[in-house]
């Protein structure tokens, strides 16, 4: 009953939040409030939990619990084929030892993890994906049939679902505690903060001003719609945005990303799913040194963080049990739950445009292989939403089309998302390429493998480029390897299920695999880096002592005193609170939020400098210009509120703003802080 019943509440959610990105995409033509829209989504969305949850309860069969006793044998590990004919037999011996030596080449690359060695680390890490998945077809691993899983009972049973929600607990308190202030928040809660505070889903700047300019990001339509939820949440509980997205999304979505991979992990994992749970989870506690760790719950609330820790697994344990179910009405709710994981998956972030249409082209392969209609229907069903939405961005953007190239080069890719510390980068890799060895048989091993042939193959010389040409998608194309759920297969992979020798007493098979998973853990203990210590994305990690907003906290006290003081207009700050007011208010405006945006909105060349030379006066930093090029800066971009932090050269910078017509000054917070003196009678 808890299986089924927190299986309904993620399917519920995959539900609602594709709901929500529809009332949301009727919003941006219109440019109607959003906030009505949000109560007819939260009754909806009630009315969806109640409907899967009664449907999950009331479905015969589904979730029963196994008997008690020994864990049945559901896969004799790496066979080599012997039953098949002996030509066949004969192949897949052989496919399956060049599958394990390329696997080796794969390890040995990893724990010499350098440039030098990365494309025959790769194309070792390819050869074993192919050989060992045409070794499991061959052998007759792939074979669309009822698993023996099926037939023996639902897998692991309560005390698991037990502990697994007792470790998705321990990771939701442990999001609220790590601190990490990210350098892509002050658009996205900008986004957020603008329709909590004005309604409308807004296609130009916000940031700058009150959609004056172009917006900032990527010249394209916002199609993402998770930033308007949080938004509108904010609204209707009457909660701060930031309180809403730091304090009440990071615990919930982290806690069910941990489902997310339980559920993928009962898809795939061919036994002994609990310590292949632990073990995923374990690796990207330890993967701070990687984005497989900073796209976790460091950055939950992010759009893009969700699609990866939550949608991905449960769109491949979807397609795994569309592939594998006969009953015709858990096809059609299987179905319907792809279409809508599409829907959701580009409403969660605009990377949806390349990776589902990767995840398709991998679901389409397992489909051929396993000659099931349903799951390459079910693949295109996914593959809808995202396909629709690209089209939409290239036709109503202004800078889509591949103009930009591919910034990262294959190797620092996968640096960028495996790390650069060779134990993880091994383990990683070894999982990646054994994926079909590793994988439950049936349509686990199929999906298994064509998620990781996709994910990894797509990083061969000119795809890439290929690919920006097309979509120009180019500064993103990094995270295809997001594809393959790695932290699935490395549980797999810790938890390998051998053929053991029926001589063997059961009792010493659980002893040495207990002992296999223990050395593998001390492994990731003194090989890997805890996400609540090294990870970074434009800020230091650290651990608070109470759950706070994920942003700089001083800058942010200081905000909150200004905001209380009263402020309009465009307002000048030393750096770091400028980038925080865009992210707790748009009744005014920074003149520079974040740096990275000035060169993106179209306004004068002069207004461009002025941003630039204001902001470095504001931070204190000598040389400093001339009175009379701060009074002409000020003016063109008509500051109404000046500030300047704790600077050895605050005096400097007061004279400079004195001189051109601000005061008298005053403390505001950490701040000195200079109105604009009223010329109407000058």
């Amino acid at each position: 009953m808890i299986r089924r019943t927190v299986d309904a509440v993620l399917d519920s959610a995959v539900l609602s939040f594709a709901l929500w990105t529809l009332l949301y995409c009727l919003g941006l033509p219109t440019q109607w409030s959003l906030w009505p829209s949000g109560w007819i989504w939260l009754v909806a969305t009630l009315a969806i939990l109640v409907w899967q949850v009664r449907r999950a309860l009331r479905a015969p069969g589904r979730g029963a619990e196994p008997a008690a006793g020994p864990e049945p044998d559901l896969d004799p590990g790496l066979d080599s084929g012997d039953a098949r004919p002996g030509s066949l037999a004969s192949a897949a011996r052989a496919l399956l030892v060049v599958g394990l030596v390329a696997a080796a080449g794969a390890l040995l690359g990893g724990l010499l993890w350098r440039p030098g060695l990365f494309w025959p680390t790769w194309l070792a890490t390819v050869v074993a994906a192919a050989s060992l998945a045409c070794w499991a077809w061959i052998s007759g691993r792939v074979e669309l049939r009822r698993s023996a899983r099926e037939a023996v009972g639902a897998g692991p049973g309560a005390r698991a679902d037990l502990t697994v929600l007792a470790v998705a607990a321990g990771v939701a308190v442990l999001s609220l505690f790590v601190h990490l202030g990210d350098t892509d928040d002050p658009y996205y809660m900008n986004r957020s903060v603008w329709i909590a505070e004005q309604g409308n889903a807004a296609t130009r700047d916000t940031m700058f001003s009150p959609e004056v300019f172009n917006t900032p990001y990527g010249g394209g339509i916002p199609v993402a719609s998770i930033e308007g939820l949080i938004g509108v949440l904010a609204h209707l509980l009457r909660l701060e945005t930031g309180t809403v997205a730091y304090l009440l999304v990071t615990p919930v979505a982290s806690a069910l990303s941990v489902w997310a991979l339980w559920r993928l992990v009962r898809a795939w994992a061919p036994r002994r799913q609990l310590l292949a749970l632990l073990a995923a989870v374990a690796f990207l506690l330890l993967s701070g040194d990687s984005m497989l760790g900073n796209f976790w719950i460091v950055r939950i609330w992010q759009g893009k963080v969700l699609a990866v820790a939550i949608l991905m697994p449960l769109i491949w344990a979807y397609l795994t049990d569309l592939a594998g179910t006969r009953d015709a009405g858990e096809r059609r709710r299987l179905l319907l739950l792809l279409l809508a994981a599409g829907v959701a998956f580009f409403g969660l972030t605009p990377t949806a445009m390349v990776w589902a249409p990767l995840m398709f082209a991998a679901a389409l392969l397992a489909a051929v292989v396993l000659r099931s209609r349903p799951l390459a229907l079910g693949g295109g069903l996914m593959v809808l939403g995202p396909i629709v939405s690209g089209l939409a961005v290239v036709v109503f953007s202004s800078e889509v089309g591949g103009k930009d190239p591919v910034p990262l080069s294959a190797y620092d890719s996968f640096v960028r998302m495996l790390g650069d510390l060779a134990p993880m980068v091994a383990l990683s890799l070894v999982a990646l390429a054994l994926a079909p060895a590793l994988a439950a048989r049936g349509a686990a091993t199929a999906l298994a493998a064509a998620s990781v042939l996709a994910a990894v193959v797509v990083y061969a010389p000119g795809i890439l480029g290929l690919v920006n040409l097309v979509t120009g998608s180019g500064p993103i194309l990094w995270r295809m390897l997001y594809v393959a759920p790695v932290p699935v297969l490395v549980g797999l992979l810790v938890t390998l299920p051998w053929a053991t020798p029926r001589a063997v007493r059961p009792a010493l098979v659980r002893a040495v695999a207990v002992a296999g998973v223990a050395v593998v853990v001390l492994g990731l203990a003194f090989g890997g880096r805890p996400i609540w210590s090294h990870t970074g994305h434009g800020g230091p990690v650290t651990v608070e002592d109470g759950p706070v907003w994920k942003l700089d906290l001083e800058a942010l006290d200081d905000v909150r005193a200004l905001d209380e003081r009263g402020m309009e207009g465009v307002v000048l700050l030393p750096p770091r609170r400028m980038k925080v007011m865009t992210m707790y208010t748009t009744e005014a405006f920074p003149v520079v939020p974040r740096d990275w945006f000035v060169g993106n909105i179209e306004e004068p060349a002069a207004s461009r400098k002025a941003r630039k030379l204001l902001s470095g006066v504001a931070a204190g930093k000598p040389p400093f210009p001339s009175a009379r090029a701060v009074d002409k800066a000020l003016d063109q971009l008509d500051v109404s509120l000046a500030c300047t932090g704790e600077t050895p050269y605050r005096d400097r910078v007061v004279e400079l703003f004195e001189q051109a017509g601000y005061g008298p000054e005053e403390q505001v917070g950490s701040l000195t802080c200079l109105p604009r003196e009223d010329r109407s009678d000058g």
